[in-house]
């Protein structure tokens, strides 16, 4: 058997070597600099060896590495595909195509692996050294390796499909990067699509997550704080599987004379176009949408980027801005309504979606809060994201009946959910409703449910146990605690006796699952934050710190706090106070509409009409201190500027019934 007979050719392999090896060696210095080099280079000498559960994390983004090397190589060995004097003379070897493609292939794994391999074992020899600053084990080199060696023949391999794909180099490089990046850009932007016009959508919903495990290069990015999972590899491992065998299915019946075409098949232009004009519609939509909300600017959005996009792809395809012919505007529109109907349907009435509640009987649990994603997002030293789920989810059923309740009169009443900068936090509130389904399936709608109107629902739901539960993490509230800083303004004061931390701990608790509805909604100021201290685990890591309030209706804690003698420390009095400036909150139209949430200009409006007293007397500066509430920028309020002797100033609010007639006088 002839060398010409071979599955391999060893004389082409020999030639891409000599022609292109300055890739691998490039790559491989590159990867000894990333890696084995850091070790000696980034620790601190003055300090003890840093442990290291993952190599990614030295500090070095492997992502731009990945589309460097990798697809670099893929286009420089098969850019005789796109050219036709190197593709004619490379098809009239004595060799069928498979032959070809499995030479240039195997020339380009033995320019990336190797170097990949080197790195790894030059980490391993190194790892005892005196000079290494970091402490880790055989399996994360072994681990490193694994993932860059699925990731760089990914990466490749892609690149060899997309040039059997394409004629032209350059379009080759753009498609592999816009292909690669696509799903994080097309998830992005149909996020803000439905977003935008699904009533209750949840334009967050774990976004980040599906757009990085979707892209590869944002999860290579990724790689420092999250490693491949055991699906992923073999996820990768069978995507590189399956994109080499359609490389040698296509490669197979690709004509010489498509070098220098734009596509090398034909019947990918549909999709081709197709897809351009999806993304540019999205794009043009998401842009002028966010600026202007009528109906005509939307619409129009969307003609003029679909038009965009389809001219577009047609000069690509035809190499020539001569692009007119008859069946040009009949084609566009057969396009374009296509892809109107699939950027329509999904936010029209057709689904149903804005108006589904799921039955009682088909819900296994619920949750519903405005902390869904702060509950169930990984952190860093903190439990597992599925461990914190199973944690807020309830599966009691008067809450399941309440939250579905809720669900229903909010679909039915559909409040406006434009986020007005001028509301008022205590006139809504925001709510993520998540179903867990007897089907297995999961439900989520986020709704910004106004207080007047909904006050029945709200209040079944907001004073359930399950609700408060999740609402101030009290799961997080445990045996672990070692002390309570408690602040206000400039006082502080620490209980860290442990009988003291044990007894402050139940009242809280108490304290917090008593709350009324009308507690829940109160605009009442706090008499101190609340910031609990745990104690470092095994490992020297603190968990993070969570803050709570000491509200004036906590009855029970104030009255301990009074007895331990740490509410007199915490008080603040007028004597920490310089002087007061009052004025009645009127008047808003003459304020400039984008100045209108400036306090300190509603202020300059009062004192401008002369409708503000100074206040001096300690009595009545210790009346507003006494019932001071949050600011709340309401029409006809009452409202104090606060200047302490500190020089920090602090507007308030005042309730017109809770105000002394010595105050009421101050003012007409």
């Amino acid at each position: 058997m002839t060398r010409s007979r071979l599955f391999f050719n060893t004389s082409i392999i020999r030639q891409n070597l000599r022609q292109h090896g300055w890739i691998g060696i490039l790559y491989t210095l590159v990867l000894l600099f990333v890696l084995p080099l850091q070790l000696f280079i980034k620790g601190d000498r003055l300090e003890e060896p840093v442990a290291m559960d993952n190599l990614f994390g030295l500090g070095i983004d492997i992502g731009v590495i990945l589309i460097i090397f990798p697809i670099g190589a893929g286009l420089f060995l098969f850019r005789y595909l796109q050219s036709k004097r190197s593709s004619d003379l490379m098809h009239s070897l004595p060799l069928r195509r498979a032959h070809l493609l499995a030479s240039h292939a195997a020339s380009g794994l033995l320019l990336l692996l190797p170097p990949v391999w080197i790195t790894a074992a030059v980490t391993a020899l190194v790892r005892p050294l005196h000079g290494n600053m970091y402490i880790f084990q055989g399996a994360e080199v072994w681990e490193w390796c694994l993932t860059l060696s699925l990731l760089t023949l990914f990466l490749f391999v892609f690149t060899v499909f997309v040039g059997i794909c394409t004629g032209q180099t350059i379009l080759q490089g753009i498609l592999i990067i816009i292909l690669l990046l696509l799903p994080a850009g097309l998830l992005q932007f149909v996020n803000i699509h439905l977003g935008r016009y699904l009533y209750g959508y949840p334009d967050w919903s774990g976004l980040y997550d599906v757009q990085t495990k979707w892209t590869p290069i944002l999860r290579a990015v990724d790689l420092p704080v999250a490693p491949l999972s055991l699906t992923e590899k073999w996820g990768y491992a069978i995507l590189s599987a399956l994109f080499l065998a359609g490389s040698f299915l296509l490669y197979r019946v690709r004509h010489s004379e498509q070098a220098g075409q734009a596509l090398a098949f034909t019947y990918f232009n549909p999709l081709f176009k197709a897809g351009v004009m999806l993304c540019t519609m999205l794009l043009a939509s998401t842009y002028f949408g966010s600026l202007k909300r009528q109906p005509g600017w939307i619409i129009g959005s969307v003609i003029a980027g679909g038009l965009i996009g389809y001219i577009v792809v047609e000069m690509i395809l035809r190499k020539t801005w001569h692009i007119m012919t008859r069946r040009l505007v009949l084609e566009f529109a057969v396009y374009g309504v296509l892809m109107a109907l699939l950027i329509y349907i999904p936010v029209s009435g057709l689904t149903g979606y804005e108006n589904r509640v799921p039955q009682n009987d088909k819900v296994a649990e619920v949750f519903a809060g405005g902390n869904y994603r702060e509950l169930t997002e990984n952190q860093v030293g903190d439990t597992t994201r599925k461990e914190r789920e199973d944690e807020v989810f309830s599966a009691d059923r008067k809450y399941i009946e309440a939250v579905t309740a809720l669900h229903h009169a909010v679909v039915t009443a559909k409040p406006d959910q434009k986020n007005d900068p001028w509301s008022e936090y205590p006139r809504s509130r925001n709510f993520t409703l998540v179903y867990r389904l007897e089907s297995g399936r999961k439900l989520m709608r986020t709704y910004n449910v106004p207080i007047a109107g909904f006050e029945p629902e709200l209040k079944t739901v907001m004073e359930h146990e399950e609700y408060k539960r999740d609402r101030y993490l009290l799961t997080r509230m445990n045996e672990n605690i070692e002390s309570f800083r408690l602040n206000n303004r400039n006082k502080t004061v620490v209980i860290s006796d442990p009988q003291e931390v044990l007894e402050f701990t139940g009242l809280l608790k108490r304290e917090i699952l008593n709350k009324s509805f009308e507690d829940e909604i109160s605009d009442q100021r706090e008499k101190a934050s609340i910031q609990i201290v745990y104690k470092p685990d095994s490992s020297r890591f603190q968990q993070n710190s969570y803050t709570y309030n000491w509200n004036p209706s906590y009855k029970e804690m104030t009255a301990w706090m009074e007895q331990k003698g740490y509410a007199d420390k915490l008080r603040i009095t007028a004597e920490s106070v310089k002087s007061a400036q009052m004025f009645r909150d009127i008047h808003h139209s003459a304020i400039p509409l984008q100045m209108r949430y400036n306090a300190d200009t509603r202020l300059q409006l009062a004192r401008d009409e002369k409708r503000s007293v100074v206040i001096t007397d300690k009595n009545l500066l210790d009346d507003i201190l006494l019932h001071q509430r949050k600011f709340t920028r309401q029409e006809g309020k009452y409202v104090v500027v606060v200047e302490y002797k500190n020089g920090n100033n602090d507007f308030v609010s005042l309730d017109e019934l809770e105000m002394t007639p010595a105050l009421k006088a101050l003012l007409p």
